[in-house]
């Protein structure tokens, strides 16, 4: 007996995208026969066991593990993030032990594929995204990207952001290096130590600040070069960040533009996580607004009494009384002109399925859709509402 894996998932692939395995044996002209997959997480404790009858019309298996492995990742996400982390809530290392069963018996673990890695991303249906676009894998390279799809953001100095990026076997960058430039051209350049060097698989995805307000909080300590609390300096007009291992690029320098935003309202600041992975921050300084709904449960109180041997109504109880309210919270939020880049990057925000609201405040999109404008449209705002997932419980009487 022999069952041959004909095609598998990349060794590192997104885990809301297909992961499909092909398969072939020599046994499967059988009666009854199927083909059983055994999922094992990197510790080798068994996540599914799956079976899966001779595909109609050929003579093939076929695996498709995306929803198995959708149950074990999440993200990772705190306001504060500084140098770079690691991403171990927004992974699954695994593998997968091949078998087959015909004549009521299985035989298991006749191959398997071990050293699998995936992550909480997602690649469009509809453009053509390869892995080797988002892994660091040689250096020289300024090709490999971040896990953004928006190739260049705007910021303001008080504004938090992050860059996401998948470090490869082969291609292990030891920093983070910003470059400043002021008005006239002159650069400022830092460079961030990233201290995950091994070939550990947790230490493949990785996260690090890069808006001005969290740069700016990175310790001397963790730094090889530049000065703390001054790695974007007052004056500058738009800064890259770049993945190097030492003089040598690998990845793209990614561009930030400070803008600085005068608005008679509140500053507001979404972050939400991207298809790919990645948080991601967009500004609301326009109008925003508090919008309360409240939901009563009410019932009918006997408001007569005693009061000593006299009987009659007491005119401060509640006839009608809440015994149950809830009250709900919604933001309707405007964010300033957005450029071409930000309309076609906006659907992500929308359909995102994680959102926080100044960093610390879970919230759900509302928006069901977008409509995307271009520079033809001339200058156009985003309305957004975002609703509080937890309601407030109010006082019984």
């Amino acid at each position: 007996m022999a069952i041959t894996i004909e095609n598998e998932p990349g060794d590192i692939a997104p885990v809301y995208s297909d992961l499909t395995y092909t398969l072939s044996s020599t046994n499967s002209g059988q009666t009854n026969f199927k083909f059983v997959a055994v999922v094992k997480n990197a510790a080798g404790t068994t996540l599914a066991k799956l079976k899966a009858p001779v595909y109609a019309g050929t003579s093939y298996g076929v695996f498709n593990l995306t929803r198995i492995l959708q149950n074990y990742v999440t993200f990772d996400f705190t306001q504060a993030t500084l140098h770079p982390g690691k991403c171990t809530n927004s992974f699954i290392a695994y593998s997968v032990e091949f078998g087959e069963e015909y004549g009521g018996t299985e035989y298991l673990n006749l191959t398997s594929d071990t050293g699998k890695y995936a992550w909480n991303g997602l690649f469009s249906k509809w453009d053509s995204e390869l892995i080797s676009d988002y892994q660091i894998n040689t250096f020289p390279s300024t090709s490999v990207k971040f896990l953004t799809t928006i190739r260049r953001r705007r910021v303001t100095r008080e504004q938090y952001d992050y860059l996401y990026f998948l470090r490869g076997g082969g291609g292990i960058p030891d920093r983070i290096e910003v470059v400043a430039y002021n008005a006239a051209g002159s650069t400022t350049t830092s460079q961030i130590k990233q201290t995950f060097i091994t070939s550990a698989k947790d230490e493949y995805l990785l996260r690090v600040a890069a808006g001005v307000a969290n740069l700016n909080q990175i310790a001397a300590a963790n730094l090889y070069s530049g000065t703390a609390g001054s790695i974007v300096p007052v004056g500058t007009v738009y800064y890259t960040i770049q993945a190097k291992y030492i003089t040598d690029a690998g990845t793209e320098a990614y561009r930030f533009d400070i803008v600085e935003e005068c608005s008679k309202y509140s500053h507001r600041v979404l972050y939400f996580l991207n298809r790919l992975g990645g948080f991601e921050t967009l500004r609301c300084s326009m109008l925003n607004r508090d919008v309360y709904s409240v939901e009563r449960k009410q019932l009918k109180r006997n408001t007569y009494g005693f009061t000593g041997t006299a009987y009659g109504r007491d005119t401060a109880a509640h006839g009608i009384a809440s015994y149950a309210t809830t009250k709900s919270r919604k933001v309707i939020l405007n964010t300033d002109f957005l450029n071409d880049l930000e309309w076609q990057w906006v659907d992500e925000l929308i359909s995102s399925p994680v959102v926080y609201l100044d960093g610390n405040i879970p919230v759900n999109i509302t928006n069901t859709q977008v409509e995307v404008f271009d520079l033809n449209d001339g200058p156009q705002q985003l309305r957004i509402e975002v609703e509080f997932t937890e309601p407030e419980i109010l006082q019984n009487i």
